[in-house]
Formats: C-alpha cells, structure tokens, sequence
C-alpha cells in the first residue's frame, strides 16, 4: 500500500510566535534570577570567595525556597527578620551589575533595594520587578549597608 505523501495534514505553524498565544506568568510568588549578582567576589557565588561559605549557600538556598512557598503579599507583611525590608538605594554600597542596567532591567525595577536575610548569616541584597527578585549581592560581612 502507497500513502500519498501530500494527504498528510500536520500541524500548522505560524511563521511568527504571537505574543498573545503565550500563557500570563504566575505573579502570585517569587521568582529569583542570579543573572546579574554583582562582580564582586565578596558578594557572590564565586569559588573563590572568602564569606559565601558552605553554611550561607545552604541558607540562601533554604530561605529562597521559603520565599518562594507563600503569597507575596504575605511575604511583604512579614516583619524584616522573615520578609522583604526596602532599603534605600543611596545607603547600600553596592556595584550594580553593567548588564543588569544596560539591559533596561534596572529600569523596570521598584525604586529601592529590597533586602531579606539569611538568618545571622548574611543577607541578600536585590531588586525587585513585581515578582521577579533579582538577586544582586550577598552579604555575608554586613558591610553594605549600615544594620539597623
């Protein structure tokens, strides 16, 4: 038996992704993106680094999932010990990723840094997108910004 190669129908395919047929992200959560954690190997993950120890890694990445297990709105309630605290840009000494601004993300972005911390070993400095938490430094020596 001979199949006729030209009966065959397959799916159709745009030429073009439309925008429209992509689903809504979810916004209800955290999201967390390390593409723009500062140069910096004091405040990052680099091997190399003296104060990103083993034991922060494993609280950063427990505290990330926390975060990312309850409701933002919830999460913004919680007091700065459990939560997200805003933290002024002018007091944080942090260099922004290049990237990170060239890209225009810096401009979509909350005013502010937003700051949640990982127990008594550090604290993760970032910004913010409506869910998206773009993680820009780590600070294990807390000597970014004044602690209060």
């Amino acid at each position: 038996m001979k199949i006729r190669s030209n009966n065959f129908k397959g799916p159709s395919f745009p030429e073009k992704s439309n925008p429209k047929r992509i689903r809504n992200t979810h916004t209800s959560r955290f999201a967390f993106n390390f593409s723009f954690l500062t140069r910096d190997s004091k405040y990052n993950l680099d091997s190399n680094s003296k104060t990103i120890n083993k034991k922060v890694r494993l609280k950063l990445l427990e505290r990330i999932y926390q975060l990312s297990q309850e409701d933002i709105v919830r999460v913004l309630g919680y007091d700065k010990q459990q939560g997200l605290e805003q933290i002024p840009e002018e007091k944080v000494k942090l260099r922004i990723h290049p990237e990170f601004k060239t890209s225009e993300r810096y401009n979509e972005c909350e005013d502010d840094y937003w700051v949640f911390r990982i127990g008594k070993l550090g604290r993760v400095i970032g910004k913010k997108n409506k869910n998206l938490f773009y993680v820009m430094s780590i600070d294990a020596s807390f000597d970014q910004y004044n602690h209060g």
